[in-house]
C-alpha cells in the first residue's frame, strides 16, 4: 500500500511542477492569455489541495509549542 501512496504522491507532484512551469511560460507569453491562465491555475490550486490531502497523516505530528 505504501508503495501505491508514494507513487501517487510522485505524480503529484510533477504535475505540480508541470503546471507550475506551465503557469510561468503563460504569464511571460505577450500578449497573455487570461483564460487559459486562470484554467491552468485552478487545476494547479485542484493539485495542490489532492496532495495536501494524500499528505495528511504522512510523517511525524508537529511538536506542540
Amino acid at each position: 500500500m505504501k508503495d501505491l501512496a508514494r507513487e501517487k504522491y510522485a505524480l503529484l507532484m510533477a504535475e505540480i511542477e508541470k503546471l507550475e512551469d506551465c503557469i510561468s511560460e503563460l504569464e511571460n507569453e505577450n500578449p497573455v492569455d487570461y483564460a487559459q491562465l486562470e484554467k491552468a491555475k485552478a487545476q494547479l490550486a485542484d493539485k495542490k489541495s489532492e496532495l495536501a490531502r494524500i499528505s495528511d497523516g504522512c510523517g511525524r505530528p508537529h511538536p506542540m509549542s
